[in-house]
């Protein structure tokens, strides 16, 4: 489930890409003048974006507490399981996957 998250923000967060006829070269921007407060503005945020995503992949937010905490209740078989619940919510997922 987190490789499909990351591959979603990875989506959203590269640009597409452009052919080198239609991109005009950095000398072209430069003799056109100067770059349009707009085109600054998307490049920073575009900056800032990346920025985020990028601290996000190296501390994903996950309370490491609470799942030491789940994980030694599983090992000392103290991890209340409501089987009813657990088995309502897998028909559920399988009438929606099927519907």
């Amino acid at each position: 489930m987190v490789d499909a998250i990351k591959h979603n923000v990875r989506q959203m967060v590269a640009p597409a890409p452009q052919d080198a006829k239609s991109a005009p070269s950095s000398s072209a921007v430069a003799s056109m003048g100067a770059v349009p407060d707009a085109q600054i503005a998307a490049e920073d945020s575009q900056v800032s974006v990346k920025a985020s995503v990028s601290s996000l992949a190296q501390t994903p937010p996950i309370n490491m507490e609470a799942v030491s905490r789940i994980k030694q209740a599983i090992a000392d078989g103290k991890y209340p399981i409501n089987l009813d619940l657990v088995s309502e919510r897998l028909m559920e997922s399988y009438i929606e996957m099927k519907g």
